[in-house]
Order: structure tokens, then C-alpha cells, then sequence
């Protein structure tokens, strides 16, 4: 099928960490006269134990797989890092934007919150979430969110910008104009700042 499995041995691993049974290989080798099984789709993976592989091969072979645009496969790759390696707030973060790219917009903020969690610095992380809980039909949260990526790094002129966005389709216009301002102070040539001037008006 299309499930991603990796080798242990002689048994399979599906990414979550749960061992599964390769009855095909079991039975091929009670029966030798038997037709060949179909073999598996496998990631080959150094040492004898998937869950103590070393995270970041995993990790650069999740890369390559996003880099051929096999993004369901470097999804699972990094939830096999997640679940052999623990929480981690850049692996997080990373597949939330996979999981965004994949359309999968509900995953992907739970991936950013978890982040969040694990590093209450990011402002990436913090960013890209107030995206989500706007896009999502939830402004008064995507605006908590901006708000704590701007107190963490005041100067993002992109958080200024979205947080101004959010504010005005809000109605709270006084608040918005401040970012708006913030922004075009930070980003004057941005292709965004004739939309900020007409924000502002006359």
C-alpha cells in the first residue's frame, strides 16, 4: 500500500513506534516452494533498534523526502522522530508546516501549540499559528497569538502586518492602526505597504 514502514529485524514498525507483524516474510520462510511476497515499502535505517536511531538521520531523510515533494512520507518520518526521540519545538514546528502544506490545517496548529509549548520563545511557531487561527475563523485568538510573537520580537514587521489585518477585520481600528504604522515604519518597500497606507488613509 502507501504506508510507511521501517525495518526492525525481522518485524516491521509502523511510525508511531507500534511493532507489526511481516506475515509475508513469516510465510515465505515456512514455505520455501511458496511464491515471493510482496516486500514491504521500507525505510532502511543503521543499527537494530528504529526507536533509538539516531534522530537526526531520520530527520535528513524526512529532508530529502519534502525536498522530492514526498510530503506524506516526511510527515511520518518526523512523527518516527518525535516518538524514538521525544518532544522536540523545531520537529514540531516542522511538521506543522507539513501538515499545512498537506492541507491538514486542524494538525497543523496543534503542532504549532506544541511547539509553543516546548519553547515559549518561538516566535516562528507563534506567528505561523495566529495564520492558522485566522485563516480558521478565529481572530481573537490568531490575535493573542501575533501579540505573543510581537512580545517576544517586536520588530517582525510580518507579525505587525497580519495582527494589523486581524485588528481591522475586528473593527478594532485604533489598535490596528498602531501596527499598521509599526509596520510601515519597520518595512516601507514591502509589497504590502501601499495596502497598510490605504489602511490609514489620508
Amino acid at each position: 500500500g502507501q504506508q510507511l514502514l521501517l525495518r526492525q529485524g525481522e518485524g516491521l514498525i509502523e511510525p508511531g513506534g507500534q511493532l507489526r507483524f511481516d506475515f509475508d516474510a513469516l510465510d515465505q520462510t515456512a514455505d520455501a516452494g511458496a511464491e515471493e511476497a510482496a516486500e514491504p515499502a521500507v525505510v532502511p535505517l543503521p543499527g537494530d533498534d528504529v526507536l533509538s536511531a539516531r534522530p537526526e538521520e531520520l530527520r535528513e531523510l524526512a529532508a530529502r523526502c519534502e525536498d522530492d515533494g514526498r510530503l506524506e512520507q516526511a510527515t511520518e518520518l518526523l512523527r518516527v522522530v518525535l516518538a524514538s526521540a521525544g518532544p522536540s519545538a523545531d520537529v514540531c514546528f516542522h511538521l506543522a508546516e507539513l501538515l499545512y502544506r498537506l492541507g491538514d490545517v486542524s494538525a497543523a496548529r496543534e503542532r504549532y501549540y506544541m511547539a509553543i509549548e516546548l519553547d515559549e520563545d518561538y516566535v516562528e511557531a507563534r506567528a505561523n499559528l495566529g495564520r492558522v487561527l485566522a485563516e480558521t475563523g478565529q481572530p481573537e485568538l490568531a490575535v493573542a497569538a501575533f501579540e505573543g510573537a510581537l512580545a517576544h520580537h517586536g520588530e517582525d514587521h510580518d507579525v505587525h502586518y497580519h495582527l494589523a489585518r486581524t485588528l481591522d477585520e475586528l473593527g478594532r481600528r485604533e489598535a490596528a492602526e498602531r501596527h499598521w504604522r509599526a509596520f510601515l515604519t519597520l518595512a516601507p518597500s514591502s509589497p504590502w505597504s501601499d495596502e497598510a497606507r490605504q489602511r490609514l488613509g489620508p
